[in-house]
């Protein structure tokens, strides 16, 4: 193993990428985009259930908790596209990329860009609750608002209080529908296919037609795929934490080469 070389997070780098579990000298790091309207802080009990040796870097997307001021963006593509190149100096350890929800597509957009290169692409990416970029199909009517919203109201993709408590609404509601529309009007008709590997993940509740999609997930990779479902309904991986990151961190071990520390 090399000298250290974490790097050091600062203005815009610090403002997308949270180090929920920094480590010095990481054997490998696991990077989680959040779902629509999600902070990056919904990773943050992951870290006790990281062997040593893995550092936690969640990605703070714009509009919401200490960047509610700054501007939302419109499309998944241009969310992967603002974080992908603050992400390469982290690939000097395999670097895994977790989704859930629409930020399965930003982690499919951004190792697709990681692998274009320059330096290493990803040593796996997981994703979860969500359907491959070339099964999404963009909607027929006009998105405004009162849509989108009864989407988001319909789609369970979030806590049904943001719509009814007015200060609630008034905080979060413009990056949820902000997401919520990005997830809505993304389409990928011809998506590259990655060399990372892939793993997909489901709450047996969710959609039938989320979950009858995630095997479309390994029509994207060159390497190894695997499909897991575990009980629960869109948001399964709150229940089901702990069985999901051990999951995670079998493949992380087994993709990356490498064995992983023990916590």
């Amino acid at each position: 193993m090399t000298a250290p070389t974490t790097p050091h997070a600062t203005g815009a780098s610090a403002r997308w990428l949270r180090r929920l579990l920094p480590h010095r000298n990481p054997s490998a790091r696991l990077v989680c985009m959040p779902h629509a309207g999600g902070p990056a802080s919904f990773y943050a009990s992951w870290t006790d259930r990281l062997p040593e040796g893995t550092e936690l870097i969640g990605v703070q997307y714009p509009g919401r908790h200490d960047r509610l001021a700054e501007p939302l963006m419109e499309t998944v593509v241009e969310i992967a596209d603002a974080v992908a190149p603050f992400l390469r100096p982290y690939a000097d350890r395999p670097l895994f990329l977790f989704g859930h929800s629409m930020g399965s597509l930003v982690a499919y957009e951004t190792a697709v860009r990681l692998e274009a290169g320059p330096g290493p692409g990803p040593a796996g990416l997981f994703v979860s609750g969500q359907y491959a970029p070339h099964r999404c199909a963009p909607p027929d009517e006009a998105l405004d608002d009162a849509t989108v919203e009864r989407e988001a109201r319909a789609s369970g993709w979030t806590d049904p209080a943001v719509f009814d408590h007015p200060e609630l609404r008034e905080l979060v509601l413009p990056a949820l529908l902000a997401d919520v529309r990005a997830s809505m009007t993304y389409h990928c008709a011809d998506p590259v296919r990655l060399r990372a590997p892939i793993g997909a993940y489901g709450g047996r509740g969710d959609s039938e037609d989320v979950l009858a999609e995630l095997t479309a997930w390994k029509q994207l990779t060159s390497g190894r795929a695997a499909r897991r479902v575990f009980e629960g309904d869109h948001f399964y991986l709150r229940a089901q934490e702990a069985e999901l990151v051990a999951d995670i961190v079998a493949r992380m071990s087994d993709w990356g080469q490498a064995p992983l520390g023990h916590h």
